[in-house]
This record gives structure tokens, sequence and C-alpha cells, in this order.
């Protein structure tokens, strides 16, 4: 989910806002620090409520489907999210950058690890002593195990046989070229 990537960036700069306003602090007056961090949360909170959007119609898309009785969890989880992005929205309008902002951009951010959870039941040409036996994991990872950017996020790593490439590499040399670079080097490790 791009959300995600962008909720991760998010939070990144939330951190770096806060920092930012101790930095500050110490080079520009009270009120000119004051000014410029709310100025840099109000862009914060902006981009919260994009995504807060974003999460908004995405469950209208799931809402749309056919079976959409069958993400009973998802938009439960997805429903979530949406009202914990409106607080952080809030809390970034105030404007407050620190911990209490940071600790709910990650609760969103694990929300959205366990919509994106990997299906235990779902098969598929995974690695292992039975072909076709992947997908045997559960649903109850680790969030940071889960994070990624891979094109393709539910692919299963398949193990293959890789030949040796050592000592094939480069131009083999006559033997007395050899023994002559041999002596050049050993001299200059001595020193000489």
């Amino acid at each position: 989910m791009k959300v995600l990537e962008k909720e991760i960036q998010l939070r990144d700069e939330t951190r770096t806002a806060e920092q930012t306003k101790a930095a500050n602090a110490q080079v520009l007056d009270a009120d000119e620090t004051a000014q410029k961090h709310h100025q840099r949360s109000l862009a914060l909170a902006d981009s919260q409520e994009g995504l807060n959007d974003r999460i908004d119609v995405v469950v209208e898309k799931i809402l749309s489907l056919p079976n959409s009785d069958s993400f009973g969890k998802e938009l439960a989880l997805l429903s979530r999210v949406s009202e914990l992005m409106a607080e952080a929205t809030g809390i970034l309008t105030r404007p407050e950058t620190g911990p209490e902002a940071i600790a709910c951009e990650t609760e969103i951010i694990e929300l959205l690890l366990q919509t994106r959870r990997i299906q235990p039941k779902a098969g598929g040409g995974g690695g292992g002593s039975t072909p076709g036996g992947g997908g045997g994991g559960t649903t109850e990872a680790s969030a940071l195990a889960l994070v990624g950017t891979g094109a393709d996020e539910n692919a299963h790593i398949a193990e293959r046989q890789v030949g040796q490439a050592t000592g094939e590499a480069g131009r083999e040399l006559p033997a007395e070229f050899r023994a002559g670079l041999d002596a050049y080097f050993n001299a200059l490790e001595e020193g000489r």
C-alpha cells in the first residue's frame, strides 16, 4: 500500500520537525521558532489529512464490491485507521510533533501493516521440501518483518542452485609473470 509508505515518511518528517524545533530554539528567538514549527506542523497535518482521504476512498471502493461483506476485518481496520488519522491531523494542527503525534502515527502504521499480512492459506510455489507448499506461516509475524518496498509483496523465495565462480574470473598470466609480480608485491610489503 502506498498509504503505508507515505505514513512511514510522514512519521519520519514529524520526528524531524520535532528535532528541528529544538535546534531552532538554540538559534532563533522563541516567537520565530514557534512560527516556523507551527507552519511545518500544519503542512504535516495537511499531509495526514490527504492520507486519510485516500483511506476513505479505499473503504468506499471495498464497500462497492459485490462481495464486500467478506472484507469485514479489513474494513474494521481501515475504519480505525481513518479515525486515528483524523486524530493525528488534530494533534499536528495544535502544533504537536512530539511523542503524542509520533505514537498516533506509529499506531496507524501498525494497523496498516495488519491489513497487508500474507494470508496463511495461500498456496503457491514457495520454497521448502514440498513443491507448491509455501504460505504455511502465521499472521502473527512481527510487523517489522512485513515492511518492505519490493515490487511483489507476496513473492516467495525459491531455492535454486548457484554455481561457484571463485577463481574463474580474470585473465590467466604466464607463470614467469606471476612469479615476478609475487616478488614485486612481497618487496613492497617488506618495505624495500
